[in-house]
């Protein structure tokens, strides 16, 4: 199972989107999860690419602000996996 995208808080809270959402059957009006519906059933594939476009979209809306500078560390890049 492939996680697209996670978070977690000091404080213990945590999400992240995964097979459960972008392979789901269910109407996309229950999904409860960071995606907020974007990726629901919309199969592996579709899901990495809406994922990614967030991302940048965040980013961008970030390096816009005043005060404020937006980077992705290296680590945060998607990585291939070995085969």
């Amino acid at each position: 199972m492939t996680t697209l995208i996670s978070w977690a808080s000091s404080g213990g809270a945590k999400g992240r989107c995964d097979a459960k959402c972008y392979d789901a059957d269910s109407p996309p009006a229950v999904c409860t999860c960071i995606c907020g519906g974007a990726n629901h059933g919309a199969g592996e594939a579709r899901a990495t690419e809406n994922t990614s476009r967030q991302a940048q979209a965040m980013i961008a809306s970030y390096a816009g602000m005043p005060g404020l500078t937006a980077e992705v560390c290296v680590e945060a890049r998607q990585q291939s996996l070995p085969l």
